[in-house]
């Protein structure tokens, strides 16, 4: 396996440091007592960019500090996100990244523009995990992540910027002991098993440049390295990282505490707080991590970057006036004190077997079939939300793909049995890796911010199948069952028109255009398509239910439903089939919908338990 390294090391790199670190004044990596504004050591700084990678560009840990800073300390900052995925400081990537579909992105690609763009007083930096390349140590790729940071602080320092760094987040083998491989081996094409102890040297190194060069480090990974060893005296198999890399809400709120308590911030608040529905943050960080991520697009954009499928963000100017609205929320919560900050649930009596629903969403209301509907932002795209009267137990949920109200029989007899109504407005993207990226920000905001169940139903009709398909194919342990009617499962058929159908030239060039191929040769050959991808959902039985119109000339069943229903059963995956005789792609749904509706309960809410 060959690596790239182009980029000349330099010498001594950090002359500079201390003019840089007095910026921010002391440098120090332990708390300080934080019970008034004098002891805390909070940033001089106005703007602060934190940089990294995927980690990073998911942002939790961001939005957390972020909300508690509005909390607990009486400065405020504007907090920008411009964490990228799969982005490395030292450059290097490894052949076949992705699929071999591009190597990874270079920070220093888009340094100078992201420095110059948003004029930051103080960036704040965590690379690491992918710099290593998931090998085991070598002095080559360590020089790189070595001279990739010093460039990173030279182009910080000729602007006067102050860096504050983060060693790198833990790697966790544990979950995924079954695709890691030994030492000693001449490639990895999986990832080494003590590549965790290839980031603590990387974090080493860090921290003995606080000592001799007076750099600002705060130490992550020794944090979550301590939480991790003592939640597993209780739990073994505890992880922090399901795919042993990305952390959830837990472990972004570890990787939070040692940057909050290095600038004095003292508080008591756990992860709950600010996630659960009725936590003692609950409403501010909701305002928060709305603003953030709508910003957070916005400006990824403006600066640019070489990593494809990264959901666009609205024109900055655009986003700055939405922003303005959060921003006033945000400000008449904190005038408003911590009385204000906790979410409220919603006082309704619910019926037998029903909780109640909790607090409203934000935005727009209006009436939906006699059910209120909420109509909100998410990253520049509208979700809507029709709620039911009494939420069922584990607030289950219904996404449409596409074509949200069309057919409404199966939704309203759903609301009545306690699940929510879910749509994106992310129509003319034919489910395409962006769309994707915008239905995960859906998927984080209702499951974490509004506490909707953690697996939804998914509704295609048509088009819409391209949708729920491809998002489930992409996070399979979040679906309870797909209910597909006339569903395209293939762009070559509908609207390629390369089979038996009509196909649709304009959306055919719609295709090539989201995807990025470079004509229609590439796009007949791609094998990312649903009927390619069946095998993760198989494995995990999810179930489907296909309805269909054996005349359908507009998106064959055969080349679609068919291929899909042979596929999934010879992977042992569960599939119904209900066909209607001498009908085409219109009209969706059945007459009598009520093997849709029992279909979606019987996999999709949450089962009772018997009584011992």
């Amino acid at each position: 396996m060959s690596i790239s390294l182009s980029r000349p090391w330099p010498s001594l790199l950090l002359a500079v440091a201390a003019s840089v670190s007095a910026v921010i004044g002391p440098d120090t990596l332990v708390a300080q007592s934080a019970s008034s504004s004098a002891q805390q050591v909070l940033p001089e700084a106005g703007r602060i960019v934190f940089l990294g990678d995927s980690i990073t560009a998911d942002g939790k840990y961001v939005e957390y500090v972020e909300t508690v800073l509005l909390a607990r300390s009486p400065k405020r900052y504007e907090i920008i996100d411009l964490g990228l995925s799969s982005e490395t400081v030292s450059g290097l990537s490894e052949d076949g990244h992705a699929g071999g579909k591009f190597p990874r992105p270079d920070l220093h690609e888009r340094l100078t523009r992201a420095l110059d763009k948003t004029k930051p007083q103080l960036v704040v930096a965590c690379y690491g995990m992918n710099d290593g390349i998931y090998h085991p140590y070598s002095d080559e790729r360590f020089g790189k992540y070595e001279s990739g940071m010093g460039d990173l602080r030279r182009e910080a320092s000729a602007r006067g910027i102050a860096v504050t760094h983060l060693t790198p987040p833990v790697f966790d083998p544990v979950p995924i002991k079954d695709k890691v491989l030994p030492a000693g081996l001449d490639a990895y094409p999986k990832p080494f098993v003590g590549y965790d102890e290839v980031l603590g040297r990387y974090g080493a190194w860090l921290q003995r440049m606080a000592d001799s060069e007076k750099w600002v480090v705060v130490d992550i990974h020794g944090a979550m390295t301590k939480a991790l060893d003592e939640k597993r005296k209780a739990d073994p198999a505890f992880t922090f990282a399901r795919d042993g890399v990305h952390p959830n809400a837990e472990g972004h709120w570890v990787m939070a505490q040692p940057l909050l308590n290095a600038w004095g911030v003292k508080h008591d608040y756990q992860v709950e707080d600010l996630t659960a529905p009725q936590g003692r943050l609950s409403a501010l960080y909701k305002a928060v991590a709305a603003r953030q991520r709508l910003m957070k697009a916005a400006w990824m954009s403006d600066v640019g970057h070489k990593r494809p499928g990264v959901a666009p963000g609205l024109p900055l100017p655009e986003a700055q006036a939405k922003a303005a609205a959060l921003t006033t929320e945000i400000q008449a919560l904190l005038a408003a004190g911590p009385s204000a900050w906790v979410g409220v649930a919603k006082p309704e009596t619910p019926a037998p077997g029903l909780v109640a629903v909790a607090a409203p969403f934000p935005g727009k209301k209006s009436d939906w079939k006699g059910y209120d509907r909420y109509e909100f932002d998410v990253e520049g795209h509208v979700a809507s939300v029709v709620v039911p009267k009494s939420a069922a137990k584990g607030k289950p949920w219904v996404w449409h793909g596409e074509f949200f109200g069309h057919k409404p029989d199966p939704d309203v007899a759903l609301l009545g049995k306690g699940f929510h109504i879910v749509y994106l407005k992310v129509n003319d993207m034919l489910g395409c890796p962006a769309a994707v990226q915008y239905w995960n920000g859906l998927y984080k905001v209702l499951t974490e911010q509004y506490g909707l169940g953690a697996k939804p139903a998914l509704v295609g009709l048509s088009r819409g199948g391209l949708y729920c398909y491809n998002w489930a194919i992409a996070n399979p342990d979040k679906v309870s069952c797909i209910y597909a009617d006339a569903p395209v499962c293939d762009f070559k058929s509908w609207p390629g028109g390369k089979g038996k159908g009509k196909g649709d030239p304009k959306n055919w060039q719609l295709v090539l255009k989201l995807w990025g191929f470079k004509d229609e040769m590439e796009a007949a050959a791609y094998k990312g398509n649903p009927v390619d991808n069946l095998q993760l959902l198989a494995q995990r039985k999810v179930p489907l239910l296909h309805v269909y119109g054996d005349a359908d000339d507009v998106v064959p069943w055969d080349e679609n439903t068919g291929v899909i229903a042979t596929r999934y059963r010879d992977l042992g995956g569960p599939i119904e089939l209900i066909e209607k005789k001498g009908v085409g792609h219109h009209p969706h749904g059945l007459q009598d919908s009520a093997p849709i509706v029992e279909f979606i309960l019987n996999h999709a809410s949450v089962p009772t338990k018997a009584a011992s």
